[in-house]
């Protein structure tokens, strides 16, 4: 087995492995060894089996492996006051932004248009599978190497600004929601764990995220438009193209 030492959303990981690329795919989190680790992650033979029977589509067995390793992370998170986000995150100045929405919607294109029209004071948490952990201090958004096909991570954890839903307009528009509006929205995106104390633990969490920051439906196309109406929603700046 290759055993290695990470560190997410401030929680080191100590993880056996069969194959090397998960090491390899997490090195931007590498941590030294510990020997108390706050997660231990050991992936069984039956475990990948399972995983490449669900899969959708073919799953190289290496990449497969890293998948089961964030599955099993996800199960130990709400005991940390963690969960496991689907969503596109990104930063600018101090704070992180959330965009989610169901697969295909456009959550990289939008986060590539920010990129394009503001500059660098905007840049990358994850791409697609942040940590949302939330504390005393406050609710924060966490990177994690498990980001998507595109890959964009970098390793660090912001205050999180607001959540956004995106869907799909022609006429682009933002409009502030409700926590009771956006409940089974949220749900959809979030990781739930298969054991019921961490999935009680997980709903407590998320009426704290609901509750604690703002929440946004965006209507957006790929025009420069709809970077303007989000970014001045979101961050309560006027928007000035870079």
């Amino acid at each position: 087995m290759n055993v290695f030492f990470i560190k997410i959303a401030e929680l080191t990981v100590k993880i056996s492995a069969f194959y090397t690329l998960s090491e390899k795919l997490c090195k931007d989190y590498l941590a030294e060894p510990t020997e108390n680790p706050d997660i231990s992650v050991a992936i069984t033979e039956e475990q990948l089996k399972e995983s490449l029977e669900k899969a959708e589509e073919p799953v190289p067995p290496e990449y497969n492996e890293f998948l089961c390793i964030y599955r099993t992370i996800a199960e130990q998170l709400p005991k940390f006051g963690a969960f496991v986000f689907h969503g596109a995150a990104v930063s600018y100045k101090d704070k992180g932004y959330i965009f989610t929405a169901q697969s295909g919607t456009g959550k990289s294109t939008h986060i590539r248009l920010w990129r394009e029209n503001i500059g660098k004071a905007v840049d990358i948490i994850n791409g697609d599978k942040p940590i949302v952990k939330i504390t005393e201090d406050g609710i924060f958004v966490c990177s994690t190497p498990w980001a998507g096909k595109e890959g964009w991570q970098k390793n660090r954890i912001f205050p999180l600004g607001c959540v956004t839903f995106l869907e799909r307009s022609k006429n682009p528009y933002i409009e502030k929601k409700s926590p009771e509006d956006c409940i089974s929205q949220i749900m959809n995106q979030i990781y739930m764990p298969k054991d019921a104390d961490s999935m009680a633990q997980t709903l407590e969490l998320i009426d704290r995220l609901l509750g604690g920051v703002p929440l946004y439906t965006l209507g957006c196309d790929i025009s420069e438009n709809s970077v303007k109406v989000a970014f001045e929603a979101m961050t309560g700046e006027k928007y000035i193209k870079r």
